[in-house]
């Protein structure tokens, strides 16, 4: 009933869209009420210096991009290539052209739930004539997993489970490809992890991009998108490392860590506040310069 129910969405023209994301935005913050005590807790730890009027003004942008985000997101899945191409610029396309050494060789791309990330698929799939790749976390709801899994392949790109990832990665190490991973989600508690202070808060990040680039030698390049204009935005690419075998694993996620927070910060509202990315409690902070852990 989900699939079918997104694929109706998904016919409808992007502009209808906007005319019932403006009301359902006012709809889940303001009825619903949809996790709202999540993103009020997460906006008061992350900017505690803002005061109560900053941050109600900044959720309620947030609750209109996560709205305006999310139906973009479904109506990708029946959007042209020529339409999505006008909505989406890479400022500097030549990182990835530099680190893939012209296509020879894979990246790993670590990004984070902002912006627009599953449109970020098709401008790469549009830029670079090379195989990409997407780990995702599979959906509880059937219907809402093979939607996403369909939008996301739709212009050729892989959708890898996550917990077939380290498996899939090594076994076509020789193919060259993109990887993308969306590296800002709340780990399990088996993950292994490294423990940051990350938007005034300790945080626990996956350590898998890390190790699989260690492993195999990948390059990791971030890439953060940023909203221009409603429906319209831009990805900026910075590398983290070419030569990953030379870091530890935790010097690549704290470099990861921070040009997360640095985007944010740069567009607070943008950001996927309703995640309860802070679950987990916390390593003392004493412990977390070798923070690695399960």
């Amino acid at each position: 009933m989900t699939y079918w129910f997104y694929r109706l969405l998904a016919a409808l023209p992007l502009s209808m869209l906007y005319g019932l994301a403006s009301f359902a935005a006012w709809f889940l913050q303001h009825i619903i009420g949809y996790r709202r005590e999540v993103v009020d807790t997460n906006l008061e730890r992350a900017f505690p210096e803002l005061d109560a009027i900053e941050r109600k003004h900044m959720l309620t942008d947030f609750y209109r991009h996560f709205v305006d985000t999310t139906l973009e997101i479904v109506a990708g899945y029946a959007m042209p290539m020529t339409a999505l191409r006008e909505r989406m610029v890479i400022n500097n396309p030549e990182v990835l052209d530099e680190a893939s050494n012209h296509y020879q060789q894979s990246v790993i791309v670590m990004t984070l739930h902002q912006g627009n990330w599953e449109w970020m698929l098709y401008a790469a799939n549009d830029r670079y004539p090379i195989d990409s790749a997407a780990v995702y976390k599979r959906l509880h709801d059937g219907g809402a997993d093979r939607f996403s899994r369909e939008s996301r392949s739709r212009f050729g790109t892989e959708p890898i489970e996550m917990r077939e990832a380290g498996r899939n990665v090594i076994k076509n190490r020789r193919r060259p490809r993109l990887i993308f991973m969306v590296a800002d989600q709340s780990p399990g508690r088996r993950e292994r992890v490294h423990w940051t202070q990350f938007l005034n808060q300790r945080t626990a990040f996956f350590s898998g991009a890390a190790t699989l680039a260690r492993a195999t030698g990948f390059p990791v390049v971030f890439a953060a998108g940023q909203r221009r204009s409603r429906g319209h935005y831009q990805i900026q690419l910075t590398l983290i490392t070419d030569n990953p075998k030379a870091m530890e694993e935790q010097e690549i996620i704290e470099r990861y860590a921070r040009l997360a927070e640095q985007a944010i910060k740069q567009s607070p509202a943008e950001w996927l506040w309703s995640n309860r990315r802070w679950k987990h409690n916390p390593q003392p902070a004493a412990d977390t310069r070798n923070s690695s852990a399960k």
